[in-house]
């Protein structure tokens, strides 16, 4: 049953117009340099007394967002592999197999050749996108790299670039489900460290957020209507998601929606004083956020397709919330697009958001690690990180945690799936977990998350 709300107030929210961002302030990090492992810490902030960090500091840490920031572009370089690999939208052939996946890490060249008729659709493609918005993402991005299909060389520049980057990152899909027994802790929580930032989202992870939403109102985290105040850290853009590659649609951002119509659904914010600001260091993201803003305010919707491959075994609580996804900030979409048959088995659903619900999501360009919003667009009641943490090093991690802990009010709650290293002098006390299973598959056993809270001390 869709329910009907309060509608959210089409005015910007109070933190948009004033809000400011600074860099990290050193005298919140000292604590971090003096707590975490000397082989841990950046090279150039190590051995350095109080002076000499001091004046180090400012420098550092604007190259280091420059250094976080470049890496944005190098998740796009691996998203556009995921879609050719997974999408539909360019090839009638098959998405790639288990099997193919799995030879990628093995048997390189011998799945290259079971993959070619979907490399040579892409390529084709690539060189001439027209109006496939994902296609042409990707040509951008590949012509980051000098690769121009237009020219006497490019075509054959092109085939070597996919080729090459199809066995790196394709690999990488398999070998990266799980890590090996006994491996260190730190490569559990730091797992993409050493890769590009990806903006992909999933329907998971939106399920597992509300789940923990809901075990924390049980245990007295969160109170009835005491959310009025959300951040979301990276709410990411679904240009191509990890598992199931779906580019049917038009590309996406689903968190920031899922988390409002949780936090209704469980009257843990009310809907007429709830405001969300959408924290994002990809300007892909937050340009995609404020396009969506202005059409809303001329009283346009915003419509989220939720795919389901039927073949795969989702646990019965997941696939009941994505069955009732969007039925407390909207209605059902006229229309929900139909997958093509290379897909495979999928069942679509869609969800009209209101305009009022997309126009109460202010996006704010911030990179979680060496910046935070100041006053007065701080603090927050709630602060939502997932799949974010994993994409950092135990220091970088560390210093995010300060970040949020100073934008978050006193009491304020952090929730997120990376188990956060806590130092001593962290602004963050652990209160609690919950693991959340999605699906079990064969040979790798049951798949979810752990959700962690954590509490801003006074």
């Amino acid at each position: 049953m869709w329910k009907s709300l309060l509608l959210l107030p089409l005015v910007p929210i109070a933190v948009a117009a004033q809000t400011a961002k600074v860099f990290t302030p050193l005298p919140d990090v000292q604590p971090i340099l003096g707590a975490v492992r000397a082989e841990l810490l950046p090279a150039d902030l190590r051995d350095l007394d109080a002076s000499a960090r001091e004046g180090r500091w400012p420098v550092w840490v604007a190259r280091h967002d420059a250094e976080i920031r470049a890496r944005v572009a190098e998740g796009d370089a691996d998203s556009i592999i995921h879609l050719l690999l997974f999408g539909t939208s360019f090839t009638s052939t098959p998405r790639a197999s288990e099997q193919e996946l799995a030879s990628l890490v093995t048997r390189p060249d011998e799945a290259l050749g079971m993959l070619r008729r979907r490399l040579d659709d892409f390529a084709a493609a690539v060189a001439a996108p027209g109006a496939n918005a994902r296609v042409r993402h990707a040509r951008e991005v590949i012509e980051r790299q000098g690769i121009d299909p237009a020219t006497a060389g490019g075509p054959a520049a092109l085939r070597r670039y996919l080729d090459e980057r199809t066995s790196i990152v394709g690999g990488s899909v398999q070998s990266a489900r799980a890590l090996a027994p006994g491996a260190d802790p730190t490569d559990t929580t730091t797992l993409f460290r050493q890769r590009g930032l990806s903006s992909d989202t999933s329907i998971f992870i939106d399920f597992g957020v509300e789940q923990a939403l809901d075990a924390m109102k049980v245990a007295g985290a969160l109170r009835a209507n005491s959310v009025r105040r959300v951040a979301i850290v990276g709410p990411g853009l679904d240009f191509i998601d990890k598992l199931d590659g779906y580019d049917f649609y038009p590309e996406q951002t689903v968190q920031p929606f899922a988390l409002i119509d949780s936090l209704l659904r469980f009257e843990l914010a009310e809907a007429d004083r709830l405001e969300v600001v959408a924290f994002d260091v990809s300007a892909r993201v937050v340009q995609h956020l404020e396009a969506a803003r202005t059409r809303a305010r001329a009283g346009s919707s915003y419509t989220v397709v939720l795919p389901r491959n039927v073949d795969r075994p989702w646990s019965p609580e997941l696939v009941d919330y994505w069955a009732r996804l969007g039925n407390w900030i909207g209605e059902p979409a006229a229309r929900a697009p139909v997958a093509p048959p290379n897909a495979g088995r999928v069942d679509v659903r869609a969800a009209a958001v209101r305009p009022s619900v997309v126009a109460s999501v202010m996006p704010f360009d911030l990179n979680i690690v060496t910046e935070r919003v100041a006053p007065p667009g701080a603090p927050f009641d709630l602060i939502v990180a997932t799949n974010v943490l994993i994409y950092y090093d135990v220091f970088d991690q560390s210093v995010a945690i300060a970040n949020i802990g100073a934008m978050l009010r006193p009491g304020g709650v952090l929730l997120t799936n990376t188990r956060i290293i806590e130092l001593p002098e962290s602004p963050l006390t652990s209160l609690g977990r919950l693991d959340v299973g999605y699906m079990t598959l064969p040979g790798i056993g049951q798949t979810g998350d752990r959700f962690a809270w954590y509490r801003r001390s006074g």
